[in-house]
């Protein structure tokens, strides 16, 4: 018998160098991006659905279900989605979810930089501290998103006669 554990989902968090949609939170629009680095994750960083801090966190940094790399293309992460989840899972697999992330940070001091000349303006973000990280249904980077991996763990002493080729991975662009 196979039965599928360890869910995981994996991408980019933050993608550097990338102007982000025009965001509407201020009062003049503008356009955000983020220098190499400047995400700052630390043990209370959390990852939830819908920036809802109301609910139990899908994973955290400290309890190691939720992991995070930099890498010269942007802060990627991983989370280990919670067996009780099976609606994002479902979701994710079936594509009601593209896995489109959204950040909640807080802008350390002198943190930021601001082009007022352009239309919209431009924000460059270099130093912030990752509150949390949300699959959401749009977020504000087009590259900000994970894909749902999973592991089969065998659970049997019959020897697998399964095939073993495995399937192309397929995938997914999003329309501008």
């Amino acid at each position: 018998t196979t039965t599928r554990t360890g869910n995981t989902l994996a991408g980019v968090a933050v993608p550097y160098g990338e102007f982000s949609h025009v965001l509407h939170d201020r009062p003049r629009a503008y356009r955000e991006r983020f220098t190499r680095g400047a995400m700052n994750p630390n043990p209370e960083t959390v990852m939830l659905y819908g920036h809802d801090p109301s609910g139990v966190p899908l994973g955290r940094v400290a309890a190691g279900s939720l992991r995070f790399q930099d890498t010269p293309a942007g802060l990627m992460f991983e989370l280990d989605l919670p067996e009780s989840r099976a609606d994002l899972r479902e979701a994710l697999e079936r594509g009601d979810l593209s896995g489109a992330v959204s950040v909640g940070f807080y802008v350390e001091t002198d943190g930021d930089e601001w082009q007022n000349k352009t239309n919209p303006a431009v924000r460059t973000v270099r130093s912030a501290e990752l509150v949390e990280l949300s699959i959401v249904q749009q977020g504000a980077y087009e590259n900000a998103a994970g894909e749902l991996k999973r592991r089969n763990a065998k659970h049997s002493t019959k020897p697998d006669r399964s095939s073993k080729k495995s399937l192309p991975t397929l995938s997914r662009t999003r329309a501008s």
